[in-house]
């Protein structure tokens, strides 16, 4: 999987959740998860990974965003939708999946 198509995944995941939830924003990859300017609260931000990881079982792609080591990061990869695709495209190439 390239990073091009991991991004379309996150972005599309992204798209999905500010319809539901009313949010007008243009996503880019620098667009804030977390932190201020973002998108997600809490509750949200819940909410999109379990869609994200959901999307990607149906691609036969097993990852785990809330792993420890996800948690751990001294830098989190849910800053930005670019940081996300760049530790989901890490956690396929380290896994069997990639």
């Amino acid at each position: 999987m390239t990073i091009k198509e991991v991004e379309s995944v996150v972005i599309s995941v992204l798209k999905e959740y500010c319809e539901v939830n009313s949010i007008e924003v243009d996503i880019t990859n620098n667009t804030a998860l977390i932190g201020s300017n973002r998108i997600l609260d809490s509750m949200g931000l819940v909410n999109y990974i379990v869609d994200v990881e959901t999307t990607f079982l149906d691609k036969g792609i097993d990852i785990s965003l809330t792993s420890e080591a996800a948690m751990s990061l001294r830098i989190s990869p849910f800053r930005s939708v670019g940081s996300l695709s760049n530790y989901i495209l890490r956690l396929i190439e380290t896994s069997d999946n990639g």
